[in-house]
């Protein structure tokens, strides 16, 4: 009889911990998601000198089904893949806070281009349905490794100019105006 009390007793303590677990936090794909937490409004850019400034986070939102942050969750359960080119990212936080949330620091790297890099997510072995994108513009805008005399020419094509593409935009805030010349010349010879 005790024997058999035992085993409910382990097989009854056994559920209770996985209901805890499960109440805890499993995310729901449908409702956490991946974004990016900047300073610049549209992206970041670099140079290849890898000296340009990071950007700030990807921020991730992990929730329940019934939308309640999860809380606890370690930066080594969040895992990424990034496609469009290849990026660092490392943990500021490390576990999700009150409010499901954690940072992760997206760092300049050298292969990242003009154009794009998207972003997605997967929590334990949940892959969120969602991603980002940064999009990213590079001082060396004719791309052969160094900024020099015909990135400069490329760039004052586009001064004054509200852009139809932004590859001279380097703040990202719509036009190429003077705080775009002072960034290029700070990376200039790079």
């Amino acid at each position: 009889m005790s024997r058999t009390l035992a085993g409910v007793l382990v097989a009854l303590v056994a559920l209770a911990f996985m209901a805890g677990v499960t109440s805890a936090g499993i995310p729901d794909p449908s409702t956490s998601f991946v974004t990016l937490s900047k300073t610049d409004p549209d992206g970041m850019a670099t140079c290849p000198a890898l000296d340009a400034l990071p950007y700030q986070y990807v921020k991730v939102d992990a929730r329940r089904s019934d939308n309640t942050p999860i809380q606890g969750i370690p930066y080594t359960s969040f895992f990424f893949t990034v496609t469009g080119g290849s990026i660092n990212l490392t943990n500021v936080d490390a576990q999700t806070d009150l409010n499901g949330q954690i940072r992760f620091q997206a760092d300049d790297a050298a292969s990242l281009a003009l154009g794009s890099v998207t972003i997605d997510c997967q929590i334990y072995t949940v892959v969120l349905n969602d991603s980002d994108i940064l999009q990213v513009n590079t001082f060396d805008i004719n791309g052969d490794g160094a900024v020099g005399a015909q990135d400069f020419s490329l760039f004052v094509s586009d001064f004054g100019k509200v852009p139809v593409h932004k590859r001279a935009d380097f703040n990202w805030d719509g036009a190429v105006a003077a705080q775009d010349f002072s960034l290029f010349v700070a990376h200039f010879g790079d």
